[in-house]
């Protein structure tokens, strides 16, 4: 990341995420399935209007989902090998994307969009006081800022593990899904030693961290 107070900033992922995009794009095939609950709570939040921003957008699953309502959906992840994997994906109207950062992003530069979107990433990005008022000026007026993000329960605030993180994710994926092997595949990448080692200088908040910070920052949030 280029851009804010460097201790507000989490070190560059994209080596990280570009050496398991494969594995990662596995892993998210169970959340991004149309019948998943986060793609249906998502689908039933989208605005109205034409133009779509996906911040840490991976391998493109819900830009592709985006361009089913939009007319003019972005993609910027930092990691280009997950972008080769989205630019290969059909989609009923061009996608376009773009290997940049969150704080990169400007109203000047890239205007403003009716939906800007981001899906487990922001914790990954830096602070909540460093990168939400960046997602947020990029709304335009009457649009919507629509966040889903990874949370740790408060009682985990001290004793949470890569490990226990790892087998409960697994555990939610054979759940969503019932298929042992999506389970397996996902469970098989968050104990990659790349995984561990980004996992361990990368912490998401609890959630009452979650809710101060997002209420501090974006008064009225729902």
């Amino acid at each position: 990341m280029t851009a804010g107070n460097p201790k507000d900033l989490i070190p560059d992922e994209a080596p990280y995420f570009d050496d398991l995009a494969e594995m990662y794009e596995s892993f998210t095939a169970v959340r991004d399935a149309r019948t998943s609950p986060i793609r249906t709570w998502l689908v039933e939040h989208l605005p109205a209007g034409k133009r779509a921003l996906d911040v840490g957008c991976g391998t493109g699953n819900n830009c592709v989902m985006l361009a089913e309502h939009y007319d003019d959906v972005v993609g910027v992840d930092v990691a280009q090998r997950m972008l080769d994997l989205a630019a290969v994906k059909e989609s009923r109207v061009p996608i376009r994307y773009e290997c940049r950062s969150a704080l990169e992003l400007s109203p000047d530069v890239d205007g403003r969009f009716d939906l800007v979107m981001s899906v487990n990433t922001v914790f990954h990005m830096g602070s909540a006081a460093t990168v939400l008022p960046r997602l947020r000026e990029l709304v335009a007026p009457g649009g919507r800022l629509l966040i889903v993000d990874v949370t740790r329960p408060d009682s985990d605030a001290d004793t949470g593990t890569a490990y226990s993180y790892a087998f409960d994710n697994a555990r939610i994926v054979y759940e969503a899904s019932g298929s042992a092997e999506l389970a397996a595949s996902a469970l098989r990448m968050m104990l990659q030693p790349r995984w561990l080692e980004m996992r361990s200088v990368i912490t998401p908040q609890t959630v009452s961290e979650f809710l101060r910070d997002y209420a501090a920052v974006l008064p009225g949030v729902r």
